[in-house]
């Protein structure tokens, strides 16, 4: 998108809006008023975005970074109903620190201290999961002399120069067209560390699997809210007759399984992260392999005094550190009174 510079108006707007606190998301529309996301909750701008060119319609999406005045954005473009949308995702000025990101001490000490395995970051979109993957990955590789492999779409957070560790940042569409055959083919570049980014098929969750097994260590992502929600998803995008198999595996190779959620205090203004931490326990790993994935939820609870957490304990820990979660009013009926109400509104509405 051409007009996406810091000398353009559109530039020049969304860099205005993301010097404001908890800014995160801009919809861009041609002809329309710019839309920004601020703590969750989407508003209205004044500025309305009038291309200076023809734009050229394509169906699909695609994603990209561009970067403005030191800022950086990772990009979409999607077609809706004929006309272009892009949407901006602006991505932190520098990558946190561990203690910024406030992940579970256990967490930290198992991906810092792991010599191979899986480790599953999860949970939804703009729930923090690139940020808190960024904080690890830059801690490991100042503490250790290792190569770094991350596979990206696109690449959003830029690493510093001069590290003890080598990273190799590539990203779909630029540096590789096919994820499938590089992280093959990753196994054979001495990689220390893989970021895989986000599974999405069968044959990546095998692959996955496979560098885990042979002496890697593996990041990759889940739009998963749970951690036992996690292990089922993650098995049943394995084709069925491996599936027996990739139980054993996952059991075997996984490290931790992480999920996340984004909580906004309305009295300060931000949001802050909340926690749900599953370790590779031989309880948990026995549970696993016989595919009794509804009692991992109990093996959270007899495990939090051995590091795991969930949300409900994190929740708890937050509120002793001074943050107040601010949660979704509710609608103030019943199941049964929801269809009542709608009837009211509408005869309400016809009489007006």
């Amino acid at each position: 998108m051409d007009d996406i510079h810091e000398r353009s108006q559109l530039g020049n707007r969304i860099l205005q809006l993301s010097r404001d606190p908890g800014v995160s998301d801009f919809y861009v529309t041609p002809w329309e008023q710019l839309v920004f996301r601020q703590n969750g909750k989407l508003y209205y701008d004044s500025y309305v975005y009038q291309p200076q060119v023809q734009l050229e319609i394509q169906a699909g999406t695609r994603d990209y970074a561009v970067s403005m005045a030191n800022r950086r954005y990772r990009v979409n473009r999607m077609t809706t109903r004929g006309r272009l949308r892009w949407v901006l995702r602006l991505l932190p000025e520098t990558i946190p620190n561990l203690l910024q990101v406030a992940l579970p001490p256990a967490a930290i000490k198992a991906f810092l201290e792991a010599k191979n395995g899986l480790f599953l970051v999860c949970g939804g979109t703009g729930s923090g999961k690139s940020t808190t993957i960024a904080a690890l990955i830059l801690e490991r590789a100042k503490r250790k002399q290792e190569h770094i492999i991350t596979f990206e779409d696109p690449i959003e957070y830029l690493y510093p120069q001069g590290l003890p560790s080598l990273l190799s940042q590539r990203e779909i569409g630029t540096d590789e067209m096919d994820f499938a055959a590089s992280l093959r083919a990753a196994l054979r570049q001495a990689p220390d560390v893989i970021l895989v980014g986000e599974i999405r098929d069968g044959e990546t969750a095998e692959i996955a699997l496979q560098a885990a097994e042979t002496g890697h260590v593996v990041v990759a992502t889940l739009h998963t809210s749970t951690a036992a929600q996690t292990v089922q998803r993650y098995l049943k995008l394995v084709s069925s007759d491996r599936v027996e198999n990739a139980m054993l595996s996952f059991a075997d190779s996984f490290r931790a399984i992480l999920c996340q959620r984004l909580l906004l205090d309305e009295a300060k203004k931000c949001r802050f992260s909340i926690h749900e931490l599953l370790l590779p326990y031989d309880s948990v790993c026995g549970i696993i392999r016989r595919g009794e994935f509804k009692k991992l939820e109990h093996e959270l609870e007899a495990g939090m005094t051995r590091g795991m957490v969930n949300f409900e304990r994190s929740i708890l820990t937050r509120e002793a550190e001074g943050w107040k979660p601010s949660f979704n009013r509710t609608t103030g009926f019943t199941e049964n009174e929801v269809y009542d109400f709608l009837q009211r509104e509408q005869l309400t509405s016809h009489a007006a």
